[in-house]
């Protein structure tokens, strides 16, 4: 019997480890979600992934990656600096697209929403000018929040609803759980339940087919609330836990740390005061590492409260702090920030949809132009043909053809007019002066066509009724 020696197989020159990393950044660039919505990136791997020979627009998509994935670290205005430097430099408009979108994420996330309004829009406005539709549903999500946060409900329903729309379109459905859950919160907020709770419930019909840990999150979140302003705590607390045990499995501590403040807000409604303290503690404590303001400020009022009368000591440290977060979120200079920001952004998209209009009416314009063009050449066509007819007249193919030699000549003027305009600036002097220098070419060649329509074409016309009749004669006179 003979034994086969095992042999090991290697490729030439390349290393395993260096497949593997190939292989990773392969997944990186073809995958469409990214870990704004759900956390699938080995950080390390990418970290390695950029100490290889990547092209420009590979290390991009890397550190824009890297920056999405790595929670709740100061690393991350770095990675993003980096990427829209090169991104920059070799023309990447979807890479610095992302950049910014990643920067307004943690800026979103520490309280800092004039920057992270700032980002976004940055963002928008380079999507916009190439189209970047999944570039657009990240940042129209995204910005939905920071109104969300400012009490803007009316923005954040309108860039929750661009989101949803888009996501519908291109078949996205992690966003579009997010985007629908972050419109039920909006309703729920302006108490208008029945909106609330339909989007509450297509955001986790979505959520659930996804499996992704993120927006099954946000929809629980949103039953649970909508549950408990309704009175009923039990159900409310059963999605409200199911909610902190996703966001525990998505890793992000600011999701977390809400979860716990949702959580503690309804125990203490319910008057569960144990329980909320532990909650509003949890949230606390997070919040409290990780600089997260905006459940810092909620936690610590909360904690404040529960604090009042048993340790005033405490209940005054927590509301120092509940105030110094609340003057940190929304300072008077950063609310006209958010201001300029928001009129800015207002004045540009309308300058968008004048430009869009305009668009459209040249667009209508040059339509009717060709139209027009396309029927003066059928008509002389056709005024051609019946000249040539035995059916046709002198009269009839001397007003036929004037009127031809008309639409032509004011055809012409038509196409003229805009340029001559433009050229003059529409001073009625020079307008009128190059009207005439028009007329002047134009008349002699007009005349010149006058002559061949009622000369040429006639005489032809003749001829051939001539020819036709004697046709007609000659078949008579051999019939007889």
């Amino acid at each position: 019997m003979t034994v086969m020696k095992k042999q090991s197989f290697r490729l030439p020159g390349i290393s395993l480890v260096r497949i593997l990393l190939t292989i990773a950044w392969i997944l990186i660039c073809l995958s469409e979600i990214t870990a704004q919505t759900r956390l699938i990136y080995n950080i390390d791997s990418l970290k390695r992934l950029l100490s290889t020979d990547l092209s420009d627009t590979n290390r991009v998509w890397v550190l824009n990656n890297l920056a999405r994935n790595i929670p709740n670290t100061d690393s991350i205005p770095l990675l993003t600096e980096q990427a829209i430097a090169l991104s920059r430099k070799v023309g990447f408009l979807k890479g610095e697209a992302e950049a910014y979108n990643s920067l307004a994420l943690w800026f979103n996330q520490n309280g800092n929403y004039p920057k992270a309004l700032e980002n976004y829009l940055r963002s928008i406005k380079l999507s916009e000018s190439i189209n970047y539709k999944a570039g657009l549903i990240r940042s129209f999500n995204s910005i939905s929040t920071v109104y969300l946060y400012l009490q803007d409900y009316s923005t954040s329903i309108d860039y929750s609803r661009k989101a949803r729309n888009l996501c519908i379109e291109l078949n996205d459905p992690v966003i579009h759980a997010v985007a629908s859950s972050w419109l039920s919160k909006c309703f729920l907020e302006l108490h208008r339940r029945d909106s609330a709770l339909k989007y509450a419930q297509e955001s986790y019909e979505v959520a659930a087919r996804t499996k992704a840990f993120f927006p099954l999150y946000m929809a629980t979140a949103r039953l649970g609330e909508i549950h408990a302003s309704e009175g009923n705590a039990p159900l409310a607390l059963e999605y409200l836990r199911l909610s902190l045990n996703y966001s525990k499995k998505d890793g992000r501590l600011f999701r977390i740390a809400g979860a716990h403040l949702v959580l503690a807000e309804v125990f203490k409604t319910n008057g569960m005061t144990d329980s909320c303290r532990w909650h509003a503690q949890q949230a606390f404590s997070m919040s409290e590492s990780s600089h997260l303001l905006a459940s810092l400020m909620g936690s610590s009022l909360l904690l404040s409260e529960l604090s009042e009368g048993k340790n005033d000591h405490e209940s005054l440290r927590y509301h120092k702090i509940a105030l110094a977060a609340k003057d940190s979120l929304f300072s008077q200079d950063k609310n006209m920030q958010v201001e300029l920001l928001n009129l800015n952004e207002t004045l540009r998209q309308q300058d968008i949809g004048a430009n869009r209009k305009q668009l459209e009416t040249e667009r209508k314009t040059n339509l009717q132009y060709a139209g027009i063009a396309l029927s003066l050449v059928v008509f002389i066509i056709l005024f051609l043909l019946f000249s040539h007819s035995i059916i046709a007249n002198e009269i009839l193919i001397r007003f036929l053809g004037v009127l031809a030699l008309l639409i032509v000549f004011e055809f012409i003027n038509l196409l003229l007019h805009p340029l001559l305009g433009n050229l003059t600036h529409h001073s009625p002097l020079l307008m009128l002066a190059g009207m005439v220098c028009i007329a002047a070419l134009i008349i002699p060649v007009h005349h010149r066509l006058e002559k061949f329509v009622t000369h040429k074409l006639i005489e032809k016309n003749k001829k051939i009724r001539l020819d036709a009749a004697k046709k007609i004669v000659e078949a008579l006179d051999k019939n007889d």
